[in-house]
């Protein structure tokens, strides 16, 4: 199958094409610097440029398309509102409207945050910061394309996630630099939980979300991936702690929560057929040791 990816040089990305590329043929998509060939895979830069991204799908006959691309901000200042619009609402519509000139794609998998659900106990809609309204954004763009030229389209929301090769100021990335520096860690009271994701899980997630979309299984709009186990902040330093056997020096209540800060994650729907196989105390095993490589 012919799939182009956008996102592909980020975290989950170069995971997920690693995979991916071991049974179908990949095309990636976004802004490079150079020839994205250098990047190991087939790619085209995107510009404004529409009808040719067209017909570069066309030209590659592109099945499938799994989007990851987009711009994170827990916060934003006036001055970046013009790109979480270009990146996280633009870009994605500019894809699918060249997936249906191209005339090619079937099928559209979006990635989706829990951030879009704050404090909510159904599935009302309910952004905790601009950047996950701007996501919610662009699925309210995608409706427009799937009932006028029938692309299925379907968003998979994620928690937090961690691995490997990760170089976001993630929780556990954190605690790593700091337990190797000494210094201080500053944190809010630390009594929100988190549900967090080993890399190895979600790759897995999407390429099973991704082969249902291109069968033809009957699917929801939406789907969650979640471990399963939300954890408090608190807990989670000493399990760091415990398993890893480094040293943390925090400073509980050194800094306050975020304005909305998420305080239980949202759960949603789990994604049928797929499972968590790697808990957080292997994960960090597995954090730990492929970071000291």
């Amino acid at each position: 199958m012919n799939i182009l990816v956008s996102g592909a040089t980020g975290f989950i990305g170069t995971h997920l094409t690693s995979e991916l590329r071991k049974q179908h043929r990949l095309f990636i998509l976004g802004q490079f610097d150079g020839d994205p060939e250098k990047l190991g895979l087939p790619g085209i830069t995107m510009t404004d440029d529409i009808r040719s991204l067209a017909d570069y799908i066309r030209e590659h006959e592109i099945e499938g398309v799994i989007h990851l691309a987009s711009l994170y901000l827990a916060a934003h200042t006036p001055e970046q509102v013009k790109d979480l619009v270009s990146s996280n609402v633009y870009f994605g519509t500019a894809i699918l409207e060249a997936a249906s000139l191209a005339g090619c794609v079937k099928w559209f998998l979006n990635t989706g945050s829990i951030w879009q659900n704050y404090n909510v106990k159904g599935s009302e809609y309910n952004p905790v910061n601009l950047y996950a309204a701007t996501k919610q954004a662009f699925i309210d763009m995608a409706k427009y394309y799937r009932e006028v030229f029938g692309i299925r389209f379907c968003t998979l929301k994620l928690c937090d996630t961690y691995g490997p090769n990760d170089t976001r100021r993630k929780l556990f990335k954190l605690f790593k630099d700091y337990s190797e520096s000494g210094e201080v860690l500053k944190m809010s009271p630390g009594e929100q939980k988190l549900d967090l994701l080993y890399i190895t899980d979600i790759v897995a997630g999407f390429t099973h979300l991704a082969e249902m979309l291109s069968d033809g299984t009957e699917l929801d709009d939406e789907y969650v991936l979640t471990s399963g186990r939300q954890i408090p902040l608190r807990e989670l330093a000493e399990l760091f702690t415990e398993v890893s056997g480094r040293r943390l020096n925090i400073e509980w209540g050194g800094r306050p929560y975020r304005e909305r800060e998420v305080m239980i994650p949202w759960k949603g729907k789990p994604l049928p057929g797929w499972k968590a196989q790697v808990d957080v105390e292997k994960g960090i095993q597995l954090f730990i040791g492929q970071s000291a490589q």
